[in-house]
């Protein structure tokens, strides 16, 4: 029991670490930016089905005005997820500062400056015959890009924490001065030495971080786009789970990132009519193996609805809504699921196996990759389709469904034995 004691507070520890918690709160706070886009992504991203499978509708008004203005209409699209990695340097810049108690806004906008100065802005004509204009690539402000921002805001921040502590003790502006002058004046020379350093690397050396980096994560995105991966997160998860920790809180602040970089990736590919790169972007785990909530738990309610103890009958009924919108907390405590050495069982084994078929499938192009983001709380059966734009993802996630439903059901019998007992007694 000491040993297993350990272990939590370890991963209590892991959970609360400051860079953990920054990285995952900076990509939360970048998910508004992930849904505009995908919500203009999926708008745009129409022409095939439209022509394939409604070709009256394509040759209408209607059709040739939506055919004509695709480019249009994903301007959004290509104005933040395309811009993804500028949002992400200033919202981990923004969230490791807050756990230091720095100022956010300064420390966010210097990482920008710092992202930006990685980049190389080219002297192009805009139009034919014009003067030619600074511009920067999109490309290098993407997805690709997005390890490196995350860099960036994480260098930015421990520059300033190391400096502004050092210089406390100086004089500091008085006489009514507001906070934001006070700390704008505070951040500008550990975010001018960050500036800097990046600057004479990138333009003074012609040393590219960006370059270096794909390099040198090259092999994680091999491994995270894996079915090992899949399996060691969804055991690492669920397991954390059983335990009482917020497994989904460890897990995020370790693979969130990546998998963003992999969804955003994967809709700038289809876009280009190229083949989709990556299978295990987010809304694969959401809509094919987290369904319902962790554990792939939407089949429990409706179990319970039909069991004999009227604890488990309350709890099917209460936790029935819910789960169809992805929330299984009425189940995970009410049943309960989490400190239940019986259930523990299938709340890893589901989602597990889940994850095995769900990877088969896509890899051996049976359902589409996903590409698009779509709300969590959306239920499966209508997030699955729109993430892949591929009605067969219906078809995998009622057979993931129908096997979870006979992992889970001798499980929640013998706990509702278990129940009856003490009930009668």
């Amino acid at each position: 029991m000491k040993s297993w004691d350990r272990v939590l507070e370890a991963l209590a520890r892991m959970a609360r670490q400051r860079h953990m918690l920054a990285l995952r709160d900076g990509m939360i706070a970048a998910l508004p930016v992930i849904l505009i886009g995908s919500t203009f992504l999926l708008l745009g991203a129409q022409k095939d089905v439209l022509t394939r499978y409604f070709p009256g509708l394509a040759g209408s008004g209607v059709g040739q005005w939506y055919l004509a203005h695709t480019a249009q209409i994903l301007i959004p699209y290509r104005l933040t997820m395309g811009m993804l990695s500028i949002y992400m340097a200033f919202t981990m810049g923004a969230s490791l500062a807050r756990q230091y108690d720095l100022p956010p806004l300064p420390q966010g906008i210097g990482a920008v400056v710092v992202f930006l100065l990685s980049t190389v802005p080219s002297r192009i004509p805009i139009e034919p015959g014009g003067a030619p204009t600074w511009v920067i690539p999109l490309p290098s402000l993407g997805p690709e890009a997005l390890f490196l921002s995350i860099l960036c805001g994480l260098l930015t921040v421990e520059a300033s924490r190391v400096f502004i502590k050092k210089t406390t003790k100086e004089p500091s502006l008085e006489g009514g001065v507001p906070q934001a002058v006070t700390d704008a004046f505070a951040s500008f020379l550990p975010v001018l030495l960050a500036a800097s350093v990046m600057w004479g690397l990138r333009h003074l050396v012609g040393f590219d971080v960006q370059k270096m980096l794909i390099s040198a994560l090259k092999p994680m995105e091999t491994l995270g786009d894996s079915m090992g991966c899949v399996v060691l997160v969804n055991v690492a998860l669920h397991v954390f789970g059983v335990a009482g920790v917020h497994g989904i809180s460890v897990i995020n602040a370790v693979f969130l990132a990546l998998w963003q970089k992999f969804l955003a990736e994967n809709a700038a590919a289809h876009l280009a009519g190229a083949s989709i790169p990556y299978i295990t972007a987010y809304p694969f785990y959401q809509w094919f193996i987290w369904a319902g909530g962790a554990g792939i738990t939407l089949p429990v309610p409706f179990i319970l609805l039909f069991s004999r103890s009227g604890h488990l009958r309350k709890i099917g009924r209460f936790g029935l809504i819910p789960s169809l919108f992805n929330v299984n907390e009425p189940i995970l405590f009410g049943v309960p699921i989490v400190a239940n050495p019986i259930l523990a069982i299938p709340f890893v084994l589901a989602p597990v196996t889940a994850g095995i078929i769900s990877f088969v499938a896509v890899s051996a192009g049976l359902v589409g990759r996903p590409f698009i983001e779509v709300p969590w709380v959306l239920p499966c059966f209508i997030g699955a389709p729109l993430a892949t734009q591929d009605l067969r993802s219906l078809v995998l996630l009622g057979i993931n469904l129908g096997v979870s439903t006979m992992i889970w059901l001798p499980f929640l019998k013998a706990h509702e034995r278990k129940l009856m007992t003490n009930e009668d007694s």
